[in-house]
């Protein structure tokens, strides 16, 4: 159940009450004094006039033709910057990817060269051999300088 008040319509739409006051507004001749709204109403006026101007009279060009090729040379311009950046991002993704691999390899490198290092340091005992973690890695006496380690 719902409750009315009075003077209230049920089947009415919610904006309703903005319908009837702009209603009762044009039926009275009522209009605002206010500057604001009177500045706003001569700036859409005055849109609407330029809107009204022949089409022959353009801002800043002559003709629809000289607007057309000034358009088109601006389009290509665009265009054109667009493909010098691409080439320059890509260039700068293969620079990238460049780095990133030389600094893999230096590190692998370096990690062999640290791990030869200290498996001719350490003296090797007949019945030991290489120590379990170097085994559980793949590193044997007779592989370590295998192409399976190395990314170069």
């Amino acid at each position: 159940m719902r409750l009315t008040f009075v003077g209230e319509d049920e089947d009415l739409p919610a904006d309703d009450h903005l319908m009837s006051l702009k209603a009762l507004t044009e039926k009275l001749r009522l209009e605002t004094r206010r500057p604001s709204y009177l500045e706003w109403k001569g700036a859409v006026n005055s849109d609407v006039i330029q809107c009204k101007l022949p089409s022959g009279v353009m801002k800043g060009f002559g003709n629809i033709d000289e607007a057309l090729s000034w358009l088109r040379r601006e389009l290509t311009d665009m265009r054109l910057q667009d493909q010098q950046l691409a080439r320059q991002l890509m260039r700068l993704r293969s620079d990238i990817n460049k780095l990133k691999i030389e600094q893999t390899c230096h590190l692998h490198r370096r990690m062999l060269n640290d791990l030869s290092d200290l498996l001719f340091e350490c003296p090797v005992t007949p019945g030991l051999g290489l120590s379990a973690p170097l085994r559980l890695i793949g590193v044997t006496k007779m592989n370590i300088n295998s192409r399976r380690f190395s990314l170069c």
